[in-house]
């Protein structure tokens, strides 16, 4: 969803010295695994596979089709039966089925670390039979191919991954949804799916990187940087490196934070055959081993001088290379990385003042102890819920917002929902402000204040990185309160509470004295300075703070959030509501535009009355575009190349169907058959999860670089449960962890809905279950089972059943 900027410049060196050895190893047949649903050998790769089996690549059909269904995630394994003659494989991975056909495939993904392979094409050579394992992490494809590159001919009695995700099965998970529609189905497993990949256990993502006594190995991979780094400018590094494979890179003057702009250089190798890949491009990485001294200069704000052994490379100023625009900054931090099969050993890093000489750092890079953690290379330190499986492998803030809703309907894992959330406060600064994408392999301990104040390039002593994207804040605080909600946990907000108050107070002090509006400095929702969506957000993050503020027995916190909630609701109808337009105003510098996120959370959050939320939606076919909505007025609707949000539309379809009206129902019926069905519709772009982006004519929006197992793309999986099946906690810290409960399926009877039923994990010892189905003569015949212990209410016609006292309930009813 968001890309950053990396400057390229290539350096050259003497003799190489490479070996084969540390591209493959074997592979230690525990864990689950991921194995293809098809397979095809051709000279192409085709979308139409055959039965899994035995296959060969020989020179006249070189190239295996592998189709894994849906998104899958790991190491990818090789069992080879058969190898003859000289062999090297070129194997690609992708979500979507043409890149494959792509040189790159879908990537290469140079945003984040993210404890995976930075290129989505690698090569190997294969010299033996037996099971081999690369050894970086795929994070999330469904197809794959093997291409053989040499004259000699390969069999693979199977190939798969080895996985790094827990291995779930979309249709045998604690809650479910089933329906008469089957389009519903597959849309409710949309978001099912992409949690189930996106969610990761501790210790599963591997550290990337080996460190003993010859220093550090570090494979082709955008490069890891120093949290030691973040703040220095003008300095030189030097160090020792040593090719094994092709080349290294290393970087510097790099922000740690994305987005972030910085230098990345590479060392190429004299690439002989005997040891080359047969496809290394070496127009990208011309000719020109030992160990050599390496040393990198920034000076003056402008100039960058490599030497290698001594002897000068180069010494330039960096305004002479356009980046769009943009000063190529001096200042931030190091690290070492490189191009696709490149691989190298990397020790005794020294970083001094360019001017006067005084050494700023020193490390051997012989000790795993002081060089993962510093590195961002550790495997990931708790269980975390990440933007996307395959690219931006860090876990925003903001985006978290759907996915805790999605788990607690679909997956369950609520103990990878509290990991993610605990992951935050770990970051937490010291204003309360929560970090907005965190990564999940540097050590908050320490490296928080390089990340917090040096993070993207801040002045030292400024509180930057928080401050990216502010109306994160408010996401991320709804995230946690509908956690609580859903899971009942209320042991982890006693013990978290303060850290939460913190973050809320700060957001009080962000509402303006003058207009009583929120004015934050920048954000996702909205202008976020007087603006109505980001406003209301936080009218609706209130009404969920005095709720859990109730259930600690925190009076003066819910008395404080009430009228919070009251006094901001009150500036947003004065001075953003558009009696004339029936709208709110997109914000109090844009009077005459509105958005489809002002729409839906100045509705969701109460802030808009009942007639205030029929006009507000009564004006949104001018939104309509595509298979869904546009953010705003704000969009051309002329140009090919916008895009629609599942994520902002998915804040609409909450809207919509909390109206609970027939228009309503409907309309989040259209939207959902004509934004989230592509998303199935082509088995070439499907990979059975929900997408990022969907572009007008219904492909993924962002071309091959699209995440298509995005969690904020997945809320009709906890709206179908919500409001087709009907079930839902009660209002009010009554209904934590469906202590008490309802069922209204009012959406699915004005949808047309015949036939639903549903299951939704508690905190108790059971679920609660609905099953309810329409017959030819207008009655519903409803089952309901639940936890003894638990209370609930059925919904229809305005009428009320109130349950008790059983676990199991059944009645007949007129529709």
């Amino acid at each position: 969803m968001r890309i950053s900027f990396v400057a390229l410049i290539s350096v050259l060196a003497l003799q190489p010295q490479h070996t084969l050895s540390r591209s493959i190893i074997p592979r230690d047949g525990k864990g689950d695994f991921f194995t293809p649903i098809g397979v095809a050998v051709g000279n192409e790769p085709t979308s139409q596979v055959g039965c899994v089996a035995k296959f060969q690549l020989t020179p006249s059909s070189p190239v295996a089709t592998l189709d894994y269904g849906s998104e899958v995630a790991g190491y990818p394994v090789f069992n080879v039966h058969a190898v003859s003659g000289k062999v090297q494989i070129e194997v690609k991975y992708t979500e979507e089925f043409r890149g494959l056909n792509s040189n790159y495939s879908d990537g290469p993904f140079t945003f984040s670390i993210g404890l995976s392979n930075t290129y989505r094409v690698e090569t190997f050579e294969v010299t033996e039979t037996g099971p081999l394992q690369a050894y970086l992490l795929q994070g999330g494809q469904r197809w794959q191919s093997i291409r053989l590159l040499t004259s000699g001919s390969i069999t693979f009695s199977s190939v798969g991954f080895e996985a790094s995700i827990p291995k779930s099965d979309i249709d045998n998970l604690p809650g479910s949804f089933e329906s008469d529609d089957n389009n519903l189905n597959h849309i409710w497993s949309l978001g099912a799916k992409s949690v189930a990949v996106a969610c990761l256990e501790k210790g599963t993502q591997k550290a990337i990187w080996d460190v003993g006594k010859d220093g550090a190995f570090v494979r082709g991979m955008r490069a890891g940087l120093s949290d030691q780094g973040a703040f220095l400018k003008d300095y030189t590094l030097e160090f020792e490196a040593k090719i094994e494979r092709a080349g290294l890179g290393w970087a510097i003057a790099h922000p740690l934070a994305s987005p972030a702009k910085g230098i990345q250089l590479n060392l190429v190798g004299n690439l002989p055959p005997e040891t080359s890949f047969i496809n290394t491009n070496t127009s990208l990485t011309p000719p020109n081993s030992t160990w050599h001294t390496i040393k990198t200069s920034l000076s003056n704000g402008q100039y960058i001088a490599v030497a290698i052994d001594e002897t000068q490379i180069f010494n330039v100023s960096l305004k002479n290379y356009y980046v769009g625009g943009a000063a190529i900054p001096t200042n931030g931090s190091f690290g070492f990385g490189g191009l696709p099969d490149q691989s190298g050993y990397f020790r005794n890093v020294v970083v001094s003042d360019t001017v006067n000489k005084t050494v700023l750092y020193k490390n051997a890079l012989t000790d795993p102890s002081k060089v993962i953690a510093e590195y961002g290379v550790h495997e990931n330190y708790g269980s975390v819920c990440l933007d996307g499986p395959k690219r931006d492998r860090l876990i925003w803030l903001g985006d978290y917002y759907h996915t805790i809703r999605v788990i607690g309907a679909s997956t369950s894992r609520y103990d990878l929902a509290k990991g993610t959330l605990e992951l935050f406060l770990d970051w937490q600064s010291p204003s309360g402000l929560l970090p907005y994408n965190p990564y999940m392999s540097y050590d908050p301990s320490t490296a928080f204040d390089a990340f917090n104040r040096g993070g993207i390039g801040a002045v030292a002593g400024r509180e930057v990185w928080s401050l990216i994207l502010t109306d994160y804040q408010i996401l991320g605080l709804l995230s946690m309160t509908d956690y609580v909600r859903l899971s009942g946990d209320l042991d982890f907000v006693r013990r978290t509470w303060s850290k939460w108050q913190l973050q809320v107070d700060w957001l009080l002090n962000q509402i303006s004295p003058s207009t009583g509006l929120l004015a934050l400095i920048g954000g996702f929702l909205g202008p976020s300075n007087g603006d109505s969506a980001s406003s209301c957000a936080l009218v609706q993050a209130f009404h969920n703070l005095a709720d859990i503020a109730e259930a600690l027995g925190d009076t003066a916190a819910k008395t404080k959030y009430q009228t919070a909630a009251v006094a901001l609701s009150d500036a947003i109808n004065k001075y953003l509501w558009n009696a004339s337009l029936g709208l709110y105003s997109l914000s109090t510098a844009s009077i005459g535009n509105y958005s489809v996120n002002g729409m839906a959370f100045c509705i969701t959050s109460g802030t808009a009355n009942a007639t205030q939320s029929a006009q507000l939606l009564s004006a949104l076919p001018s939104l309509k575009l595509g298979p869904g909505y546009r953010d705003s007025t704000l969009v051309n609707v002329s140009d090919p190349s916008t895009n629609i949000s599942p994520n902002t539309n998915g804040f609409l379809l909450a809207a919509l169907l909390s109206q609970r009206t027939i228009s309503a129902a409907q309309t989040s019926m259209e939207l959902m058959r004509s934004l989230w069905l592509p998303m199935l519709a082509n088995r070439e772009t499907s990979t059975g999860a929900s997408w990022e982006y969907v572009n007008v004519g219904g492909d993924p929006g962002l071309g091959l670089y699209t995440s298509l197992a995005h969690p904020w793309g997945g809320a009709p999986t906890y709206l179908l449960t919500e409001h087709v099946a009907g079930i839902q906690t009660a209002k009010g810290p009554s209904g934590f962890g469906y202590q008490n409960w309802v069922v209204d399926p009012f959406g699915g009877i004005a949808m047309g809905i015949k036939r639903a039923s549903a299951s939704v994990v508690t905190a108790f010892e059971g679920n609660v279950e609905v099953k309810w189905q329409i017959d030819d003569g207008g009655m519903i015949d409803v089952t309901i089972k639940a936890p003894r212990q638990t209370k609930g209410v059925f919904k229809l016609n305005g009428a009320a059943r109130f349950l008790s006292g059983s676990s199991i309930y059944r009645f007949r009813e007129k529709i």
